[in-house]
């Protein structure tokens, strides 16, 4: 029987990487479809996120009452 705790350690770099492998780079993303690409649970894309967010250019919005989808801003030269 493996120990208690995670077995996997997700980064903020994978996180990133769900973001710049889409077809569209412009496309916001919710927690759980970044979950659900990284194969970890919810809670933890969302503290990666939160993390992100403090830290780099990750953006998120509310869309509704507990929803809220996240994007790296695209700029325009």
């Amino acid at each position: 029987m493996s120990p208690p705790g995670r077995e996997v350690e997700y980064t903020e770099s994978d996180v990133i990487e769900v973001f710049k492998q889409r077809a569209d780079y412009a496309e916001p993303l919710t927690a759980s479809e970044v979950a659900d690409r990284l194969g970890c649970s919810r809670r933890t894309a969302l503290n990666k996120l939160h993390d992100l967010q403090e830290e780099t250019d990750l953006t998120s919005k509310k869309v509704g009452g507990r929803s809220r989808v996240w994007w790296i801003p695209v700029t325009m030269d």
